[in-house]
């Protein structure tokens, strides 16, 4: 009996040990990352040699079928092509010709040759809803029918939805400086929509973007930017409650999250533990006047920002961000290894054969 009364301390020690290390977040190149929101449209060496050496891959996603997206599938392309281990891409579908006969089958043919060449997902973003009208001055919803089409395909061959509908519940509201978005609806008043109530209103386009999810209950739907929902967590969890196939990306959003109670955004991470993705939403569109220099300085703004997320998310203590202060999420490892890579490998199918060593 002594010796048994010596064994069973010694297991619980271990046992507790065991489950520390379990909890503990891993160091921070050890941990295997994907980004699920980037645009990236060159082939900057120096940013692939930043995302092997941190461990990190990025879905690079095209946006703006008003514009011309072919072109960024093709770069898009390209880039999975040379950097398969580093930057699988969504494709998204052209908005111009809606009022074409066989529009929706258009469309589909379209996203099926994409996803013969790759393509993990589609995005559609916040012009549908906030800035496509039809002949009557009227605005498209992202529920419209025309579109339905589209979202059963998707949802028949498994292909995730990359929603980037409505905005912040600031860009309905007054300019103010202490908002998160205050700088850029200020560079960006086409988005700003106070004091226009012709615009859809906030509650409208999420609404339409439930109606989605109602309409096609199989259609894995990621809302983008936290789904617009940025400003109010109970409703975050409502959706993911009324919806099963929902789930959400944090890109651009984590000042957002450190304006909210660090105890009540750490329990949604915890209890929606499989619906939540990380994401960045860095962007490098080169422009003519662009130098390699201007490419250096935007990798090194990336690694600081890579970093900078992992210490709220998985360190501990009180951060300062745009002078304010925040306590840092400390999520356990098991939370961590969902959140970075684990859910966007299921929910956009991406296969798990990378192990680079850092």
């Amino acid at each position: 009996m002594k010796s048994f009364s010596f064994v069973v301390p010694l297991l619980l020690m271990f046992a507790g040990t065991a489950q520390a290390a379990e909890d503990s977040a891993p160091a921070y190149t050890e941990l295997l990352k994907i980004d699920v929101h980037s645009h990236v449209f060159d082939d900057v060496p120096a940013l692939s040699d930043l995302l092997h050496r941190i461990r990190l891959r990025t879905v690079n996603v095209c946006v703006k079928g008003t514009q011309d997206y072919r072109r960024m599938h093709r770069i898009a392309l390209d880039l999975y092509r040379k950097y398969p281990d580093l930057y699988p891409f969504t494709s998204t579908f052209d908005l111009l010709g809606r009022d074409q006969p066989d529009y929706a089958a258009k469309v589909v043919a379209e996203l099926d040759e994409t996803f013969r060449n790759g393509a993990v997902g589609v995005k559609i973003w916040k012009e549908v809803g906030m800035s496509i009208k039809r002949p009557d001055g009227s605005f498209i919803l992202p529920d419209d029918p025309m579109f339905d089409p589209i979202y059963a395909h998707l949802a028949r061959v498994g292909k995730p939805l990359h929603a980037h509908l409505a905005e912040p519940i600031d860009a309905w509201r007054k300019l103010d400086p202490d908002s998160v978005h205050y700088g850029y609806y200020a560079k960006h008043p086409e988005w700003h929509l106070y004091g226009q109530p012709d615009y859809p209103t906030h509650a409208e386009l999420i609404a339409a973007r439930d109606r989605i999810m109602e309409k096609h209950p199989r259609l894995i739907v990621v809302g983008a930017h936290l789904g617009s929902l940025e400003h109010d967590l109970d409703a975050l969890a409502q959706t993911f409650e009324r919806f099963p196939n929902f789930h959400i990306d944090t890109a651009a959003r984590k000042p957002d999250l450190m304006r909210h109670p660090s105890d009540k955004v750490r329990g949604l991470f915890l209890k929606y533990a499989d619906r939540i993705l990380y994401g960045f939403d860095a962007t490098w569109l080169p422009k003519e006047t662009s130098t390699p220099a201007d490419a250096l300085a935007h990798v090194e703004k990336l690694r600081l920002g890579y970093e900078a997320d992992y210490e709220y998310f998985a360190g501990r203590g009180i951060l300062t961000h745009r002078g304010r202060q925040a306590e840092a999420l400390s999520l356990p490892r098991s939370v961590l290894e969902k959140f970075y890579h684990g859910n966007a490998e299921r929910v956009f199918k991406l296969e798990q054969a990378w192990n680079r060593k850092p």
